[in-house]
C-alpha cells in the first residue's frame, strides 16, 4: 500500500522525461467516450484528477515518477482533450459518476488512491464519499472547499461578489461550481478515510480584486485548506 502522504514529494518534485509517452485509449461512460492514460504496474492504483479545463498533459511530470512504482492514470473529463463532450451543465457529481463509469469500463477495480487538483479535488472527494470501498485514501491540491463561495459572500460583500460570480459562471469548462459546491456540501465528510492536503497558500483570484481584499480572501484560503 502506498502512503498516501508519500505522493507529496512527487507532486512537488516531480521532473519530466522527454521519454515518458504512454498512450491513452477512449473508454465509454455511458453515452459519451473519456480518455484516459495509464502507465505503470502495481497497486493500489492512483487516479489524477485535473483542475478547471485542464487534462492528462498537466500530470505528465508527476505520472512519470509514480509510473516506477505503481499504476496510475490521468484522464480528460468531458469535452476537454480527446474525450466527447456530453450534454447537460457539467457538475462535480456529473463527474464523480464519469469517474466511477470510466474506471469500471477501463478494468480499474480498486480500491484507488485519488488525487484531486483545484477543482478536480471536488470531484475525488464526491467520489471518495460515494464510494469509500473503491478509496484507498485521497490527495487534495489547492483542492476548492464546499464553503469557498460563502466564506467569499462574506468578504467581498453583494456588490463586487456579483461581479465575481459573474467570473465564476464564465470557466472555460461551463461547471456549475455553485452546485458543485454544494453537491460536497451535502455528500458528507470522508469518514476514516487518509487524507493529505497540499496548498500553495494563495488562491488565484480575478485581477479587480484589490490587494486588501486579496489579503482577507488568501486568509480564509487557508482556512479552508486546514478543514
Amino acid at each position: 500500500m502506498i502512503a498516501v502522504a508519500g505522493l507529496l514529494l512527487l507532486l512537488v518534485s516531480a521532473a519530466c522525461g522527454a521519454s515518458f509517452s504512454p498512450e491513452s485509449r477512449l473508454v465509454d461512460v455511458g453515452g459519451h467516450r473519456l480518455n484516459i492514460r495509464c502507465s505503470g504496474e502495481g497497486n493500489p492504483t492512483v487516479i489524477l484528477s485535473s483542475g478547471l479545463a485542464s487534462g492528462i498533459h498537466d500530470w505528465k511530470p508527476v505520472e512519470e515518477r509514480v509510473s516506477a512504482f505503481t499504476l496510475v492514470c490521468s484522464y480528460d473529463r468531458s469535452g476537454l482533450g480527446e474525450s466527447d463532450a456530453a450534454e447537460g451543465v457539467p457538475t462535480s457529481q456529473t463527474a464523480a459518476d464519469n469517474l466511477h463509469s470510466l474506471l469500471a469500463g477501463a478494468g480499474i477495480t480498486g480500491p484507488v488512491v485519488l488525487v484531486g487538483h483545484s477543482y478536480g479535488g471536488l470531484v475525488v472527494q464526491l467520489f471518495a464519499a460515494q464510494h469509500s470501498e473503491k478509496t484507498a485514501g485521497v490527495v487534495l491540491v489547492d483542492s476548492l472547499h464546499k464553503d469557498n463561495l460563502v466564506s467569499a459572500a462574506e468578504i467581498l460583500g453583494d456588490q463586487t461578489m456579483a461581479v465575481f460570480m459573474g467570473a465564476v459562471r464564465a470557466n472555460p469548462e461551463g461547471v456549475d461550481l455553485a452546485a458543485s459546491l454544494d453537491q460536497v456540501r451535502v455528500s458528507g465528510n470522508l469518514g476514516d478515510l487518509p487524507l493529505t492536503v497540499i496548498t500553495a497558500g494563495r488562491p488565484n483570484l480575478p485581477p479587480f480584486i484589490d490587494e486588501k481584499i486579496r489579503g482577507r480572501l488568501a486568509g480564509s484560503w487557508l482556512d479552508s485548506q486546514r478543514d
